[in-house]
């Protein structure tokens, strides 16, 4: 009788052994599907990659050099500013207003420092400072000439 028992335990771990083979050779499948799937996108990928590659662009060998531009177009932010302790307006004249027609009036701060930004081109640029309506040259700007009759500061924009 041991041996029937023994007989139908070794049938049930055999059913049971064989119930187990068969979801573990289907994961192993659906695992190695998966794998080739990622495989295949990464190569496609790749070799996409390879052939979306632009050529090397030929320069021509001609003898003419471009002219370089005279100036740049870019427009940029300078700012102005002076210390009038004891100011109450400060103004700036300058070329490009007119020397005053269209006025820009720096804004005041702490300790009579006065400031503006302004938008400009490249170029040279002539300016003085009007203080409580007395023209005062940038103390800070060692770049002055004669102009009309008078001096003034100039502020190069590169």
């Amino acid at each position: 009788m041991t041996k029937t028992n023994n007989n139908k335990q070794e049938k049930k771990e055999n059913q049971k052994s064989k119930d187990n083979i068969i979801p573990m050779v289907l994961s192993l499948l659906m695992l190695s599907f998966c794998l080739f799937l990622l495989l295949s996108a990464v190569q496609n990928y790749y070799s996409g990659l390879k052939t979306q590659r632009n050529k090397p662009v030929e320069i021509s060998k001609s003898k003419k050099t471009p002219k370089p531009l005279a100036f740049d177009t870019e427009i940029k932010f300078r700012k102005f500013f002076i210390t009038a302790p004891n100011a109450k307006e400060v103004r700036l004249l300058a070329d490009f207003n007119e020397f005053g027609k269209t006025p820009i009036i720096l804004t005041p701060y702490k300790k009579g420092y006065f400031d503006t930004s302004v938008a400009l081109a490249a170029g040279e640029y002539k300016y003085v400072f009007l203080v409580d309506g007395k023209e005062v040259l940038d103390p800070l700007n060692k770049d002055i000439i004669e102009y009309e009759g008078r001096e003034v500061c100039v502020k190069t924009v590169r």
